[in-house]
């Protein structure tokens, strides 16, 4: 998979050495600022919640470029920050820089394309993760109406404190787009799948996550506005492997050494619905109330928890 990672730059370089001369080319962007309400102040990325509710101030930023020295052809450059700071769970308080490549061409029907995300996270103002994917992906749109999208990743983390949690992971999705109304309308079916080889054996897993989202564009007061309902499944099953007395029995007990090992294998699973609607204000402005719902069960009790996330900000793009 390390071969996705040299085709990915080389696809970027070639992007960058086209003369920009007889490009097209667009930039975009956005702030955003508002208020959050969570329930369970929760890190993501170690699967375990504090189970203590906070209010947060809450930030978004982002640029985007966009290039297009042929019309088949399109280069994207983009950086984006987000941020929590909480009231009283300062130690909890995040930033997370995201710098991401993307260079596609249409063949038509089917578009071509690679894809580099890096992104490093701090926790209480301290570095804490970082994290790197690159993707190969095909597009094609199917009738006046379907596309679909398949494409391959190679992932890495790399956290800050020890090393047990760092990891390769090698993955692959496939989405399903139906538009409808217009167009204006779409809903999306996707499935991801992960596998994570982490230094430690204890954090090895695999990831199935399934994903239904619903988009809808519509006008308010004259205004465009956006309406967005998803839900999303996770299992991730651990090959956390511990070290019993059936583990000494003779080589040839091989029943009774698997069932050992089985039984001592962690699984989390989650089932989260969000919502979120931008009503527009008017050119520049817009507000974004958002609302979603977590449940998470695990056989490991610092990652079982229920969680409900309610938060409101304004944004500006232009």
């Amino acid at each position: 998979m390390r071969n996705i990672q040299r085709m990915s730059i080389w696809f970027v370089t070639l992007g960058l050495a086209v003369p920009a001369v007889q490009a097209d080319s667009e930039v975009n962007g956005y702030l955003a600022g508002g208020l959050e309400h969570d329930s369970n102040v929760t890190v993501d990325e170690l699967n375990a919640s504090s189970d203590q509710s906070d209010e947060a101030w809450v930030f978004d930023a982002g640029l985007e470029g966009i290039l297009k020295p042929t019309e088949a052809l399109n280069l994207t450059l983009g950086y984006d920050l987000s941020g929590r700071r909480y009231h009283n769970l300062d130690r909890f308080d995040q930033d997370i820089h995201l710098l991401s490549a993307d260079l596609s061409y249409d063949f038509d029907p089917v578009t071509v394309g690679a894809s580099y995300h890096y992104s490093y996270a701090t926790l209480d103002s301290d570095r804490f993760l970082d994290f790197r994917r690159t993707s190969l992906y095909l597009g094609s749109l199917i009738g006046e109406n379907v596309y679909l999208l398949a494409s391959v990743q190679d992932k890495s983390k790399d956290f800050n404190e020890g090393t047990a949690r760092d990891s390769d992971i090698r993955g692959g999705s496939f989405d399903a787009f139906f538009f409808f109304n217009q167009a204006r309308s779409n809903l999306v079916f996707g499935v991801d799948l992960d596998d994570e080889d982490a230094r430690s054996d204890a954090y090895d897993n695999q990831l199935l996550r399934l994903r239904v989202t619903l988009v809808h564009r519509f006008t308010v007061g004259g205004q465009d506005s956006r309406f967005r309902l998803g839900w999303r499944y996770e299992d991730q099953e651990y090959d956390e492997v511990v070290i019993t007395e059936e583990d000494n029995r003779p080589l040839n007990d091989f029943l009774t050494r698997d069932l050992a090992e089985r039984t001592s294998q962690r699984v989390d699973k989650a089932r989260v619905v969000e919502a979120s609607w931008r009503l527009g204000l008017n050119e520049v402005f817009s507000l974004e109330p958002t609302l979603s719902y977590g449940h998470y069960t695990s056989t490991i009790d610092s990652a079982d928890y229920d969680r409900f996330v309610a938060g409101v900000s304004l944004r500006a793009g232009f």
